[in-house]
């Protein structure tokens, strides 16, 4: 495949697991997911698109560490039709209330942070935001359930994509632990509050490397 087939690569590479959701020849922008834990199932969605173009979402549930987590990966249509992209909001929401695991969204949405698909998705999904404080957001979102927060970072995208990178770290609760009771914490903390395998790269820090550093908030951001 010449190397095009750049998922392929890097999950042979780095020992990772990729699924491929509907591609662009579905007349969609394509959705590709890696993991480094094993995907146990996964189903792939055609989003409602009445109007305009098709939007593609990975619905899979991960076996992390013997515990079921569920992960949606989405590409919503653009903004040119405001119809497409609730209806398509609406859908991910659906499949995110239904299903009973934690879970861990990451979406290309397209709506400014607290706006009408943003309450759809965090407030029918039955998810929480990652950080509901960042404003400067508009395409890209995190979401999750029954998992605790640990830090969330924004890194500068360099040249390589036209969008940034949004990170989270999340701790899996143990199989067979409760998390009915689970509720997200805002409270923020320091790096030091946790041990250093949850800190974030350190190579990020100030001018970063080849064009990536953190930005926005300019370090990490970690939560109790």
């Amino acid at each position: 495949m010449g190397q095009r087939d750049w998922t392929q690569r890097v999950s042979e590479e780095l020992g990772y697991y990729v699924d491929y959701g509907p591609s662009p020849r579905k007349h969609t922008w394509g959705c590709a997911m890696i993991s480094k834990f094993p995907i146990v199932n996964s189903t792939h969605h055609l989003l409602p698109s009445p109007v305009g173009e098709l939007a593609c979402a990975i619905h899979a549930t991960l076996d992390v560490h013997g515990r079921p987590v569920d992960v949606i990966i989405s590409h919503n249509g653009q903004e040119e039709n405001p119809l497409d992209r609730r209806l398509q909001t609406t859908e991910l929401a659906r499949i995110m209330r239904e299903s009973q695991n934690p879970f861990i969204f990451t979406g290309y949405v397209v709506t400014k942070p607290h706006a009408e698909n943003y309450k759809i998705l965090y407030d029918q999904g039955r998810i929480h935001d990652i950080d509901p404080t960042d404003s400067d957001r508009w395409c890209q979102y995190i979401g999750y359930r029954g998992l605790k927060r640990v830090g969330y970072a924004r890194v500068s995208r360099g040249t390589i994509t036209d969008t940034e990178i949004q990170v989270g770290k999340f701790a899996v609760p143990l199989p067979g632990e409760d998390i009915s009771a689970w509720k997200p914490s805002y409270k923020r903390v320091d790096e030091a509050h946790y041990a250093p395998e949850y800190h974030f790269p350190k190579v990020f820090r100030g001018k970063g490397v080849r064009g990536h550093f953190y930005h926005v908030f300019k370090e990490p951001r970690y939560f109790d």
